[in-house]
């Protein structure tokens, strides 16, 4: 079985043209990071109406700086993620192909709302890239170790409030 963990970025604030999260595997690397899955939440709290924004998966060609991210391993005996491969929120990412773009409201959810921001808050509804666990002819986005990233950008233009970013990966031998 592969070696599992879970990216959490939590609590990351828009910008336009931030990179919300970024996992970037420098050639330096001997491993090779395969992305399944990546959950976009809605968190903000602070009363906002009617904001919609827009997210981008997008691969990259180059990724500096940021907020360093831990990832957490699904086993406890699993490697550690290879020390050539960065993971931040708010890095410098040099944009490579878009893979997808998502209108998205970062208005403030509530309790007894139907609403885009309440349905956001669905863990079915808020996963934003699944590579089809299951399905053999599906493959994840996979980052080799020759300088190969992966990015959520906001691509909008709103800067109220914030949200947390999931991202579900694998590491192996390259």
């Amino acid at each position: 079985m592969l070696e599992t963990y879970t990216i959490p970025a939590t609590a990351i604030a828009y910008a336009s043209g931030k990179s919300m999260l970024g996992i970037f595997n420098a050639a330096a690397s001997v491993k090779m990071i395969k992305v399944w899955r990546i959950w976009v939440l809605n968190n903000g709290t602070a009363a906002v109406t009617g904001v919609l924004t827009t997210f981008q998966l997008q691969l990259s060609t180059a990724q500096s700086a940021g907020s360093a991210i831990t990832p957490v391993k699904h086993d406890s005996a699993n490697a550690a993620i290879d020390a050539n491969v960065a993971i931040a929120s708010g890095a410098t990412v040099t944009d490579g192909n878009l893979l997808r773009q998502i209108l998205y409201s970062n208005d403030e959810a509530i309790a007894s709302g139907a609403t885009q921001d309440e349905w956001e808050l669905l863990v079915p509804l808020n996963c934003v890239w699944d590579s089809g666990y299951g399905d053999s002819n599906i493959q994840p986005i996979t980052l080799r170790s020759s300088d190969q990233g992966f990015h959520v950008k906001h691509s909008g233009t709103s800067a109220v409030g914030s949200c947390d970013i999931f991202a579900e990966i694998t590491q192996e031998a390259e």
